[in-house]
């Protein structure tokens, strides 16, 4: 696994301890997972158990133009 210092901040599929995948953003400036949905970073406890299944998911694409016409 990756050194997490090394990780790019952003959006990732993660699952904790082999429970249903969900998405987290992890925060490189203070080295912290925030499940999507949470205010509060996960615990150091919690995070040891993290387990990163994707790359940093892509930034998407908005079509201002069809957003303001729907």
């Amino acid at each position: 696994m990756a050194d997490p210092e090394d990780r790019d901040a952003g959006f990732y599929w993660i699952s904790i301890d082999g429970q249903e995948v969900e998405v987290a953003q992890w925060q490189s400036e203070w080295s912290q997972w925030l499940v999507t949905g949470s205010t509060e970073p996960l615990s150091d406890a919690v995070s040891a158990h993290v387990l990163v299944l994707s790359e940093a998911l892509p930034v998407p694409v908005v079509d201002m133009a069809r957003a303001k016409a729907g």
